[in-house]
């Protein structure tokens, strides 16, 4: 007969007050569930225990998380989108001009 695995549980932790190490947390805890061998919820064991007595830093956690991210197909890249300001004389001054374009072009 085959032995049975003995089923891996989650570390659960309570009431977190750091808020990197709550986000840390939530994102281990959907990789987990979603994880199908035992050897993967392992080691995801052993990364947040890791970062939770300091062993390791948030970046180098996220690092490591990625590989499970990309098998899930949850790979989400953060967009960072520029904006553009103006001083409010520069933004007056366009205005102005819009406005006289659009008056004289009646």
């Amino acid at each position: 007969m085959a032995e049975e695995e003995e089923p891996v549980s989650k570390v659960m932790l309570d009431e977190i007050d750091d808020f990197k190490l709550k986000a840390a947390y939530r994102t281990y805890s959907d990789l987990f569930n979603e994880a199908d061998s035992t050897e993967d919820r392992l080691r995801l064991n052993d990364l947040i225990s890791r970062l939770l007595n300091e062993e390791m830093s948030f970046r180098s956690f996220y690092s490591e998380l990625n590989q499970y991210r990309e098998r899930s197909g949850r790979d989400q890249r953060f967009n960072r989108t520029r904006i553009i300001g103006q001083r409010k004389r520069a933004y007056r001054r366009d205005q102005q001009e819009r406005e006289r374009i659009k008056r004289h072009k009646r």
